[in-house]
């Protein structure tokens, strides 16, 4: 009780000096500024609120009101405040009780934040539909909650840091007030952290199914772990202005939070690398590109080794303090050592790069390199995968595949066949031309023929033990089964039409002469039939 009085008779105390300090005049003007004050704001607010209901009623959108008038006692709360600091100017007041009023104005500003707040919280009901369908209800009440306690504690902190003089002195003296305020802080980040994370992810997962917001997708994915470690950087901060640590302990603070800052920028370009494979996809898979999915994988594991490497170069020089010119010169001896150990490595990359840029073959492709014939599976970074006819799987360094002659069968226009058709020696020039002549007209405009390559057959030869006639054709497009297919109903019909005709086919013979001396002449000859001898 005698705490009360006290108060009570300071109280009256100084009203008593504020009478006397002050003529009636300045009292009127205080109370005007009050009285006035408030009416204006009303008469504002009765005509704004009006027309805010008259334009919400003309656009459709009437439900907005309940919420927009909602602000109405923060407003009026804040205003109070400006009017009690106005009301002070023309007024001589001793300083007690002016730091008593400025309290109570920090005071009505603290309700007015706190309504305001809770008042915004409100319009998570006016949520797009398409939003609230992708957030659930508790999610959406924990975070509401959260928000109202947040700002209620941060208003507290904040009034109560501006206006230590209302308190007792031996509280600021105190330092375990400092602890619960750093624990207060941790509490609000991990909070705020784990609902943010939260609804980021809630939101990652619910655009998987979204093909046209996949952008979105990936860069909500990519801003996770910045995020966790950008709050890890404020409660190391936090907890360096709190507490009043030692030198040393500042300056290996400093340290880890330039640390943690340049993981937030190094992290965030890391994931970043998605959006920009997403985009490079697209840019690829365009029926205009001339780039396959290689040069994709190719451009992403590049770009991620250099934000490594250059990531680890601000790294150093957050934890070292030490200039940018003298890490480049370390790391450039030590990169000129690795390089000479690793040159072969180095080639097979510098390969890799030739062959994106070049193109010589793609996967998929048929190639026969260094007497190797097969299918290319892969092309990496060291080698290239090639799978021969026989199955086997062939690795081919790229430093050799990007040096050596290279027949690409895969991206041949066509497949040109090349035979010679034999006929006997014996075969009249009649039937010789009626060959030619009907293989000609087998193969006239033929399945698979282009306009610019027509068959050709001629009889070109006189070989050892035959008449020689030669056939080239080419098969459009170059797909060797077809062709094969092709080759086949070519082959059955030229020897039906030769059967036809009467014209043999030619295969290897041997003429063998007796002789004897005197110009070799050795005649024989059978007299008798050799089926009589036998009936006999």
């Amino acid at each position: 009780m005698q705490v009360f009085s006290d108060f009570f008779q300071t109280v009256v105390t100084l009203l008593d000096t504020v009478k006397s300090g002050n003529d009636t005049w300045q009292f009127l003007v205080s109370l005007a500024i009050l009285i006035f004050g408030f009416l204006l704001l009303e008469f504002l607010w009765r005509h704004f609120n009006k027309r805010i209901q008259a334009t919400l009623e003309r656009k459709g959108v009437k439900k907005w009101l309940p919420y927009l008038s909602g602000f109405l006692p923060s407003l009026r709360l804040a205003v109070a405040a400006l009017l009690l600091r106005a009301t002070e100017i023309p007024l001589v007041i001793p300083r007690k009780l002016l730091l008593l009023l400025h309290g109570l104005e920090a005071f009505l500003f603290a309700i007015a934040c706190i309504i305001f707040i809770f008042q915004l919280v409100r319009f998570l009901d006016l949520l797009p539909g398409a939003l609230q369908d992708k957030t659930s209800e508790p999610f959406l009440k924990r975070f509401r909650g959260v928000i109202r306690i947040s700002s209620l504690v941060i208003a507290a902190i904040l009034f109560s840091y501006s206006q230590q003089h209302l308190f007792p002195e031996w509280l600021w003296e105190s330092s375990w007030w400092l602890y619960m305020l750093l624990v207060l802080v941790y509490t609000i980040l991990y909070i705020g952290g784990k609902l943010l994370t939260t609804f980021l992810s809630t939101l990652t997962v619910a655009l998987r199914d979204d093909e046209e917001k996949a952008r979105l997708r990936l860069l909500l994915k990519a801003a996770l772990w910045p995020i966790r470690l950008l709050l890890l950087a404020i409660a190391i901060y936090a907890t360096q202005e709190i507490l009043k640590l030692p030198a040393t302990t500042d300056q290996i603070i400093e340290i880890v939070i330039n640390i943690v800052g340049t993981l937030v920028v190094v992290v965030f370009l890391y994931q970043m690398l998605d959006v920009v494979e997403y985009e490079l996809t697209k840019f690829v898979r365009r029926e205009d590109n001339e780039f396959d999915m290689n040069f994709v994988q190719m451009i992403r594991i590049f770009s991620k080794v250099l934000i490594v490497m250059v990531g680890s170069i601000y790294l150093l020089k957050a934890a070292t303090g030490k200039p940018m010119t003298t890490l480049l010169a370390g790391l450039g001896i030590g990169g000129l050592a690795v390089a000479l150990a690793a040159q072969d490595t180095l080639k097979n990359l510098f390969g890799s790069f030739m062959i994106m840029v070049d193109k010589p073959f793609k996967v998929g492709d048929r190639v026969v390199a260094e007497g190797f014939d097969g299918y290319v599976e892969e092309i990496g970074f060291r080698s290239t995968r090639l799978r021969s006819l026989t199955g086997h799987l062939i690795s081919m360094p790229n430093e050799k595949m990007a040096s050596v002659s290279i027949e690409n069968i895969g991206m041949r226009p066509s497949i040109r066949r090349y035979t010679n058709i034999t006929i006997t020696y014996d075969t009249p020039v009649e039937k010789v031309e009626r060959a030619v002549s009907i293989i000609r007209e087998i193969l006239k405009d033929h399945r698979g023929m282009h306009p610019d390559y027509p068959p050709r057959v001629h009889f070109d030869e006189f070989n050892d033990a035959s008449l020689n006639i030669a056939m080239f054709y080419w098969f459009h497009p170059p797909d060797y089964w077809e062709a094969i297919k092709f080759d086949e109903e070519v082959n059955l019909r030229i020897m039906r039409a030769f059967e036809a005709e009467g014209i043999e086919f030619a295969f290897p013979t041997t003429t063998t002469y007796l002789a004897q001396d005197d110009r070799r002449p050795l005649t024989i000859s059978l007299s008798k039939d050799l089926n009589q001898d036998n009936e006999r």
